[in-house]
């Protein structure tokens, strides 16, 4: 939403100033005036001056943004080597007693969610606790912009097909990890400005605050959660929301990345997209369209079916532009590995690259692995190896991580999981790992 939605004064959802009623629960909305349009973050978010000690450790650096309850700030863990640290605030200014009551609810539940994952496209949650009548929850710095942010900068207002598609194969796999816990966990609340996006092309889903378990035996949700326009209509009516849910949100956002079109405008009407004449994109555009069904039943099954489709359509796109040279033996150098490498080729160059300390090449090739090999394990090992070498340690013990998970006897994996934990000064956590990677046979 703009900093000028209105607001449901009935259950609090956001909309545009000309929206008459409330797409979440059909109360009339009253006519936009500037004292109705608030502007989020104004009403009860703190300002935590820089260079201001919190919880006696954690020292602001500055805010990177505002929300409907509080503020997001960056910070330096002053206790473990200064590391950078993302500080998220719920204020309780300004709400009732019932109100108060549900954002805690809501903040501790995203605070216990997020400390039992543990996966690449995820933030790290370290702390959380209260101070002055403020919450705040510690997590991973990810130095990045919203998808919502980098899409108002994009020419045209919309992505290329090729980042489109590498973003949609990446959050296919960080939501089947969701969908597969036990509960399976629905996230309910997909849209780009949830989305984190690095330099490097890699996404992380944030604001976990609406997530949640979904219950065998529950006949439906709590309350109406979602943003209008990407929440699926099953998300407003009697039934629970299941991972189809999650299905038709990325639909969605994916649709907005490729035409540049707010669905927040028009709920559940998605205009056709009209892509080029180029190898996949009309079966893109299927794929796009059976998501974004209103019968849940007509959308694709789970994430795992929506990433392979991906997956298809990005090495017919390959393919497409590799014409009759695609019969000829590719190959590949450290300095400018082609699109139409193998897994291998990407392992190799990108092992080349992290030898020569060209450490951002070789982050792309390793990812290039990963997006050809998604369960490859030394892949992951490479790139945190890349990650280390760019000192960004957090995301680097998120990979070796996501190798243990994969390939649970790889020394390697726990060799170097131990590097980075010694660089964010956990020192216990690190001869452990250490230990772990000598007996399994590292030297």
């Amino acid at each position: 939403m703009s900093s000028t939605s209105l607001y449901c004064s009935n259950c609090g959802a956001a909309h545009h100033p000309q929206a008459k009623f409330c797409a979440a629960c059909g109360h009339p909305l009253p006519a936009a005036s500037p004292a109705q349009q608030i502007t989020p973050g104004h009403a009860g978010a703190s300002r935590v001056p820089g260079r201001h000690l919190l919880n006696q450790r954690y020292l602001i650096l500055s805010r990177l943004g505002e929300g409907g309850m509080g503020a997001v700030y960056k910070a330096e863990d002053t206790l473990l080597g200064n590391r950078l640290m993302a500080v998220k605030e719920m204020s309780e200014e300004g709400l009732s007693p019932h109100e108060l009551g549900e954002a805690i609810a809501a903040f501790k539940q995203e605070a216990l969610l997020l400390a039992g994952l543990m996966h690449p496209n995820l933030p790290r949650i370290y702390d959380h606790f209260t101070d002055s009548g403020h919450w705040y929850l510690v997590m991973d710095f990810i130095a990045g912009e919203t998808l919502e942010d980098h899409l108002h900068t994009a020419p045209g207002g919309h992505l290329p097909v090729q980042q489109v598609l590498n973003i949609g194969i990446q959050l296919c796999t960080v939501l089947d990890y969701l969908h597969t816990r036990q509960p399976p966990i629905i996230f309910r609340d997909l849209k780009p400005a949830n989305i984190m996006l690095t330099a490097e092309g890699y996404i992380y889903l944030i604001d976990f605050g609406i997530a949640r378990h979904f219950k065998p035996g529950k006949a439906k949700d709590t309350a109406v959660l979602g943003s209008p326009g990407y929440a699926a209509p099953e998300q407003y009516g009697k039934a629970q929301t299941n991972p189809s849910a999650d299905v038709y949100s990325l639909g969605a956002t994916l649709h907005q990345l490729l035409s540049g079109d707010n669905p927040t405008e028009d709920s559940f009407q998605f205009a056709p997209l009209h892509l080029r004449n180029e190898p996949g994109l009309a079966r893109l555009e299927a794929l796009i369209m059976q998501m974004v069904q209103v019968n849940k039943d007509k959308r694709p099954t789970s994430m795992t079916a929506v990433k392979q489709e991906l997956q298809a359509i990005k090495t017919q796109r390959i393919s497409g532009r590799m014409g009759a040279s695609a019969t000829q033996p590719a190959t590949v150098s450290p300095g400018a590995p082609q699109s139409q490498n193998t897994k291998e080729q990407w392992l190799a160059a990108g092992q080349a690259h992290y030898n020569a300390r060209r450490y951002r090449r070789a982050l792309v090739a390793f990812d290039q692995a990963i997006q050809l090999a998604p369960r490859m394990a030394v892949a992951y090992v490479g790139r945190g190896k890349a990650l280390h070498g760019l000192q960004r340690y957090q995301e680097a013990l998120a990979a070796f991580d996501q190798a243990i998970q994969l390939a649970p006897n790889l020394p390697g994996a726990y060799h170097h999981k131990a590097l980075a934990l010694e660089q964010l000064g956990r020192t216990a956590e690190a001869q452990q790992a250490h230990a772990k990677a000598r007996q399994l046979g590292h030297p």
